[in-house]
């Protein structure tokens, strides 16, 4: 492959440019700025905001001669915010720009010395700022309160339109399967893993956060509700910074964080370290109620249960990396991400078991203890190559990841009858050994045409190799007895081959961006206890299309369309039967087949402060986790299973206002509805689904320079899922923040669901099954952050920027 991705990147780099260097019209503002003495400004922030309504359009830096310039750019009226350390603000006057001008020419600016000059200068604007291109939307999550001592999972439950379940399930706009990246790299993980790795990672650490509903064709095409890209910062400073921030906070117990970041940078490389901690122990609890049914719909028996946990989490997460300039033209990245964590988990439930007439028979007391120490590390190599001025680039990375998990689960389940007399008592312990490796390899070329065309174009090679091995013991008085028939170990690999090219041309009011991507699947499985196994292999076509008309400098119509699909995650193919609590367990299925989905979007945005999208998804075998009741009519198995077929539409608005020149006012609503019909396990359904909202609201305000807050309230509606309802719930959240220290730290108060709103129920009607359960979250905390930074504040121009943006493969664990 490698000799392949050679001669493509040789033929490319000879593919004939002279005709990209034409002048080509376009729309732009160019300026210099310099200072009283009359020497350039470098490395000054220039930001282009709407005259209407101050939102921000453009932000670019000033270059080592004080030069800047603004492209390409709508007609519109703006004006120029421009700030730079030890200088004053300066405000530019209305700077009106018609359809028919080429190049707006600002000449030369000159900033006046500040009176108090500061070692450091922070430019805030009105979180979150939400900015919208062709294929995404990007919410600039870096200046917000709630970003203060917060992990990166709640971090993401308050992006519009996101939520996350507690078993890791993603949930965007209402769309099942959203997969999550990390920098341009998938995270890898699915369910608790994925909870677990979201939790250790502090939110102070992003920069923004991508939404993108429908990938182009340069993206991996697992995840049928599209990706959620996290950025971490990066390092832009010369010389020695670094930043130290520490928070505790107290709910239902306390939690703690802390965390140091430092770097260097000079012409030659950039070098940066950071190592999180943080300490979370949580309090849940939940009613269930299990009618399970005869075949005539009667009722066998009933089985209410109340279910108490406690949650500690100890993660510990370093990273370190290294950029090095190997010339004006080429980069060579290495980077390296350990995750070393601990958890501690108790479960009690108290069961009563009634006959079919109510009447309590038996009570069971179950309590489960799971420790793990999960270990898991990611090294990746990039090489960025820039060959002339035109706009080629070149960009391959190696990546490794592996995942350790050895999960031990000791269970004790004692039955009384009626009056509290002792009947029997069971206990079992299992080992768990669950370990994931991921090797991927990519290459690809950007290729600038006239009139400010582009092709792209790449090759990526991934495979995962999943070892599962699940020892069960019946524990007994003198020694533990191997259960075979409730052991497993299981081996899993999967393949994926692709390859893509992307087209992006504008014209006039028109851009259009269109691809295709083919990926080869080859997976296997094989149960090394019983023999089983599973083979699949295929090829898939993927094409991706986007529409953006601008027939204004107010007004963006998009269109949207793009095929996806969504393979299961490893622990949902694992067919071992893992007890959650006496009477209820979860076990895998290995035979699910992908999820394929076809995606749909129209769109209109006006002045980047509104927008409405519609959306429609049409999808083939859906995978959806149901509980069903065993044949002994007391035990009830929750498994994951295709359903035939899926539709759902969403109506998205968002919209945002500066309401005065110190608050802003951020929204976003979801409607949006889910159907289901199939066929599974004998039980026949047609759900009509219900429609359903989603409502985000953030307004942020900016008192003076060193004080700033912050209000966040969600809102969700009851929902349904195939043969799943979830209740209504809502949840508050607020924050205060100071500058101290001469501006260089700063103190804040987050309250999270400030009233302990969240708690909500869920409802499962299944054949032969009827479940009421109802989920006390206590989530209510509050918590003080202290971040104080240190060392030098000029910015430095980056040589060349990395090729990670684009996508590797998901997979689950």
């Amino acid at each position: 492959m490698k000799i392949k991705v050679l001669l493509i990147a040789l033929l490319i780099f000879n593919f004939p440019t002279a005709t990209t260097a034409q002048k080509i019209n376009v729309r732009l503002i160019s300026g210099n700025l310099v200072n009283e003495n009359k020497l350039p400004v470098q490395y000054a922030t220039i930001v282009l905001q709407y005259r209407t309504d101050s939102s921000v359009y453009k932000t670019v830096f000033t270059d080592s001669a004080g030069h800047f310039i603004l492209e390409p750019l709508n007609a519109g009226n703006y004006f120029l915010k421009i700030t730079a350390a030890g200088y004053e603000d300066f405000l530019s006057g209305d700077i009106n720009l018609l359809q028919t001008d080429t190049l707006v020419k600002l000449g030369t600016l000159q900033l006046a010395k500040s009176g108090n000059i500061l070692s450091a200068v922070t430019v805030r604007s009105s979180s979150p700022l939400v900015e919208r291109t062709i294929d995404k939307t990007v919410v600039n999550v870096a200046n917000s309160i709630a970003s203060d001592g917060a992990t990166v999972l709640e971090a993401l439950k308050k992006l519009p339109g996101v939520q996350v379940s507690s078993d890791g399930q993603v949930t965007m706009n209402g769309r099942q399967g959203a997969n999550i990246y990390i920098d341009g790299k998938p995270s890898y993980l699915s369910g608790e893993d994925l909870v677990n790795l979201l939790s250790s990672m502090a939110a102070s650490n992003i920069q923004k956060i991508e939404l993108i509903s429908n990938p182009s064709s340069k993206y991996d095409a697992d995840g049928s509700a599209g990706i959620i890209n996290i950025v971490k910062k990066k390092n832009r400073k010369e010389g020695l910074n670094g930043s130290f921030n520490a928070g505790a906070g107290k709910g239902y117990y306390g939690r703690y964080n802390s965390g140091l970041t430092v770097s260097y940078k000079n012409r030659w490389y950039n070098l940066f370290f950071n190592n999180t901690y943080s300490y979370n122990k949580s309090f849940n609890s939940r009613l269930v109620t299990s009618d399970i049914l005869g075949t005539s719909g009667k009722m066998i028996t009933e089985q209410a249960s109340t279910n108490t946990g406690t949650n500690i989490g100890r993660n510990y997460r370093p990273t370190a990396g290294m950029d090095f300039y190997l010339s004006g033209k080429t980069t060579l990245s290495l980077s390296g991400t350990s995750g070393i964590s601990s958890s501690a988990n108790r479960l009690t439930s108290v069961m009563d078991i009634a006959d079919s007439n109510r009447k309590k028979i038996n009570q069971a007391f179950f309590t489960s203890a799971l420790r793990d120490k999960p270990f898991n590390y990611n090294i990746g190599a990039t090489i960025s190559f820039l060959p002339d001025t035109t706009g080629k680039l070149f960009t391959a990375d190696l990546d490794y990841s592996s995942y350790n998990n050895r999960p031990q689960q000791s269970n004790a389940n004692k039955v009384n009858d009626a009056g509290g007399n002792f009947i029997n008592e069971t206990n079992a312990k299992m080992f768990q050994y669950r370990k994931l490796d991921l090797y991927a390899a990519k290459a690809d070329f950007t290729l600038p045409l006239p009139k400010k065309q582009r092709l792209e174009m790449g090759i990526k090679s991934s495979y995962v190799k999943a070892d599962n091995s699940n020892d069960y013991f019946d524990v007994n008085v003198t020694q533990n007895v191997f259960d075979s028939a409730n052991s497993n170990y299981s081996v899993n690999s999967e393949n994926i081959n692709a390859a893509y090219l992307n087209y992006y041309s504008p014209y006039k009011k028109w851009a259009v961006q269109a691809g295709l991507r083919a990926e080869q699947t080859i997976a296997k499985g094989k149960q090394l206890i019983t023999g089983e196994s599973v083979h699949q292999k295929y090829v898939q076509l993927f094409p991706s299309l986007f529409l953006e008309y601008k027939p204004g400098g107010k007004h963006v119509f998009t269109t949207r369309l793009g095929r996806r699909i969504e393979r299961a995650a490893y622990n949902e193919l694992v067919p071992f039967r893992r007890p959650q609590t006496a009477t209820l367990f979860f076990q895998g299925n290995p035979n699910l087949l992908p999820t394929t989905s076809w995606h749909g979007e129209l769109g209109w945005t006006y002045k980047n402060a509104f927008s409405i999208t519609l959306n429609y998804d049409i999808q083939r075998n859906y995978i959806r986790t149901m509980p069903f009741s065993d044949s002994n009519k007391t035990t009830i198995t929750r498994t994951p299973v295709n359903i035939r077929q899926a539709h759902s539409w969403d109506i998205d608005l968002t919209w945002s206002k500066k309401i005065t020149r110190w608050w802003r006012n951020e929204n976003s609503l979801s409607v949006y509805e889910n159907t289901f019909n199939g066929t599974v396990n004998d039980f026949n359904f047609n759900n009509q689904g219900l429609i359903s909202a989603y409502l985000l609201i953030n307004n942020s305000f900016q008192f003076n320079d060193q004080l700033s807050g912050e209000i966040n309230f969600e809102y969700n509606s009851q929902r349904v899922f195939v043969t799943s309802s979830f209740g209504p719930y809502s949840i508050l959240n607020l924050g205060i923040k100071r500058q101290v220290l001469k501006n260089k730290g700063s103190v804040s108060l987050n309250i999270n669901n400030l009233l302990q709103s969240e708690d909500h129920n869920a409802i499962d009607r299944n054949n032969g099954l009827y479940q009421y359960s109802y989920f006390y979250f206590h989530s209510r905390y509050a918590a003080v952050n202290l971040v104080y930074r240190f060392g030098k504040t000029k910015i430095s121009k980056t040589h060349i920027s990395s090729g990670a943006e684009d996508e590797q493969k998901r997979a689950g664990n």
